[in-house]
């Protein structure tokens, strides 16, 4: 799909659509290293540590999460809007 990163008044950054995309299309994979919750929370307290405002973790299942805070792609800059195309 096409897509524009660019700053956001929702959140920062964001990435926006570019064209309409249907409710089961897919739009980008979601890249990070697979981690377990245990991992996560230190990963979280260790961002903050660093001064890191924003990590990057989708939950995947009870047992997987993707954290791209240091090594995703542009899909971690993915959120959500009410207001469609709102930037």
């Amino acid at each position: 799909k096409k897509l524009k990163f660019c700053k956001s008044h929702i959140h920062d950054w964001g990435l926006f659509a570019m064209e309409p995309i249907a409710a089961d299309e897919m739009v980008i994979e979601y890249v990070g290293q697979n981690i377990r919750q245990v991992i996560a929370d230190m990963r979280e307290k260790r961002y903050e540590d660093e001064g890191i405002g924003s990590s990057y973790m989708f939950r995947v299942d009870h047992d997987t999460i993707i954290d791209a805070t240091k090594c995703g792609n542009f899909a971690r800059f993915i959120n959500h809007s009410c207001n469609v195309s709102a930037q």
